[in-house]
């Protein structure tokens, strides 16, 4: 794992050195094990390393036999092996044991279409010096982060926001950007906070030189066979490809582990590892002091039941302290609180091990939300006159207040969550994604040039994958959305940027692309079977887990952000001082 940055001077002109290094000594949080540069006139190439994979031979940038092509990689591919036992005979000769140099290898042999052989998590850049090309590219899901900018022919391009921004301006405010964040509290992409800048999309590739420049899609998700599967056929392939994604995961030349909530995805990750032969695991939870919060009780128990060497921390609240290192990881505006807790997590994690496998990213697959449930229930809740629901049943509910406390399976909560799902809704069926604020909320918000601006704004990426996925069911609907936006750009953007921020490498076995592909093509009854969450996922590992943790309701990685604001909201106001004024209140 690493971080990757580079620079092409589309007019030929040559890199400057100190430039390339600004933008690397910047990544150093992702790479603390060393840092290489590769300079040949136009372009720049650099990378600093989190040594996983052979730990001393595995230097980048890495080349081909001639060193007419070099990739600096940010990731793992999960399958080099194979990859390079096919390269190997068909002459190949390889100087390294790193994933990395199959890469240059396999881009010999199959050009730009060697992305697609990739399975894994990746963000790389290949400079092809014969071609005079570069070649940029990202893993299917978005795991791994990839910006760019073009200007004054040059392109820069890097792991974070802040590589470029040591060497650019970023541009002006991108007002679209910062509308999505308003409503959905992270930035879906391409978009950024910095007009000028932009994310490389998931399943995408950029081809560069000084003719011009192409961005493709080079994998698209399958959808829902038509095919009449038993759901014993189902649980059977899933058992296979998650057993094989996870037996992969446990490549590893460093110390490895896992989180380990006591949740049905961690558990069914930590014990497949155990079936796989991975000896003494190490695994690691947080827990919050408030008791309604606190999932370390569960952890225990399937760490205890899993014969794990368990190891949780209680995340008392030090908001001036913890916020502004939280912060400054993103770049941008993001608001999901939970990036505090992982931020812990995996500080507490690096101390132990250098990679750690979660259970990330089935959720989206499996319909894990709750929300998912909650559409399905509005067909009921839609039967009342309308008039009963907005003068009787959701104004009386209004009087019955949020508590600060995580009262996820009362009753009254899950009526407000109905209700408030409702009103988004029927308001807008394109908005598939919870929202924090309404359109009518956000016009009044808005003044002057801002609200002229966004009238303007083409339509955003989240209401264009709306529309096509418009003829699945309304569950489908909501669950391909989250995977192309919630999932790549709020959960993955979070686990990276903590993750990373200690040197830690983050691998999820879920997002597997043989897993993804098998799973997505199952239909919605067997993954939101009734009112059901996971249900095949519960199916297929239901003898691998303890029922009672099997069949948990789920809880999410909530923080009891009130609480911690009630204690330490002098800390609070402070720092927001700080950060309006850039000194003193």
């Amino acid at each position: 794992m690493c971080g990757i940055a580079g620079i092409f001077n589309l007019n030929g002109s040559r890199v400057d050195s100190a430039r390339l290094t600004a933008m690397t000594d910047r990544l150093k949080h992702r790479g603390p094990d060393g840092t290489g540069h590769y300079l040949n006139g136009p372009i720049g190439l650099g990378q600093t390393r989190l040594a996983v994979i052979d730990v001393e031979g595995g230097k980048q940038p890495i080349f081909n036999e001639d060193k007419t092509i070099a990739v600096v990689f940010n990731g793992e591919i999960y399958n080099f092996k194979e990859i390079r036992e096919e390269l190997e005979k068909a002459g190949h000769l390889f100087s390294t044991n790193s994933d990395t140099e199959v890469i240059v290898h396999l881009y010999e042999k199959e050009g730009v279409d060697c992305v697609r052989r990739f399975r894994g998590m990746f963000a790389f850049a290949l400079w092809d010096q014969k071609r005079r090309r570069l070649f940029l590219a990202r893993d299917i899901v978005g795991k791994k982060p990839l910006y760019y900018s073009i200007e004054n022919e040059r392109l820069i391009f890097g792991s974070e926001i802040k590589s470029l921004l040591a060497v650019g301006d970023g541009g002006e405010v991108n007002y679209a950007a910062l509308d999505l964040f308003l409503k959905y509290q992270f930035i879906p992409g391409p978009e950024t906070i910095y007009q000028k800048i932009s994310s490389l999309p998931p399943a995408h590739f950029m081809v560069i030189d000084p003719n011009g420049m192409e961005i493709n899609r080079y994998w698209e998700m399958p959808l829902p066979s038509r095919q009449n599967r038993s759901e014993a056929d189902c649980v059977d392939s899933l058992q296979h490809v998650l057993e094989e994604a996870v037996q992969l995961r446990l490549i590893s030349d460093v110390p490895l582990g896992a989180f380990l909530s006591g949740g049905v995805d961690s558990s069914i990750i930590v014990g497949l590892m155990k079936k796989k032969g991975a000896g003494k695991i190490k695994t690691f939870s947080v827990g919050f002091e408030e008791e309604s919060f606190d999932e370390t009780p569960f952890a225990n128990q399937a760490a205890q039941f899993f014969q794990t060497e368990h190891q949780d921390h209680r995340l008392h609240y030090q908001i001036e302290e913890l916020l502004p290192k939280v912060l400054s990881q993103f770049d941008q505006p993001f608001g999901d609180s939970s990036a505090i807790a992982v931020y812990k997590l995996s500080e507490m994690t690096r101390r132990s091990v250098t990679v750690a496998l979660s259970g990330d990213g089935s959720d989206e697959l499996f319909a894990g939300y709750r929300r998912y449930v909650g559409r399905r229930l509005l067909k009921y809740y839609w039967l009342l006159p309308r008039w009963f629901r907005e003068k009787g049943i959701e104004p009386s509910l209004a009087l019955l207040s949020e508590s600060t406390e995580y009262y996820g399976d009362s009753f009254i909560r899950q009526l407000h969550l109905l209700t408030g799902l409702s009103r988004r809704i029927e308001g807008n069926r394109h908005e598939l994604l919870p929202t924090t604020f309404s359109e009518e909320e956000l016009n009044h918000l808005y003044q002057g040039p801002l609200k002229a601006g966004l009238k303007l704004s083409q339509k955003s990426q989240v209401q264009a994958w709306a529309d096509r996925f418009s003829n699945l069911d309304e569950i489908s609907q909501m669950m391909w959305v989250d995977f192309n936006t919630y999932l790549p750009d709020d959960i993955l953007v979070k686990v990276d940027r903590m993750s990373m921020a200690h040197g830690l490498e983050v691998r999820s076995p879920f997002l597997d692309q043989k897993v993804i592909e098998t799973v997505l093509k199952m239909p919605i009854g067997l993954k939101l079977k009734n009112l059901t969450t996971k249900y095949i996922l519960r199916k297929a590992f239901g003898n691998l887990v303890p029922a009672h943790l099997m069949n948990r309701k789920k809880h999410g990685f909530m923080v009891p952000l009130g609480a911690g604001l009630k204690k330490s909201s002098e800390d609070l106001f402070m720092i927001s001082c700080l950060s309006r004024t850039g000194g003193g209140c």
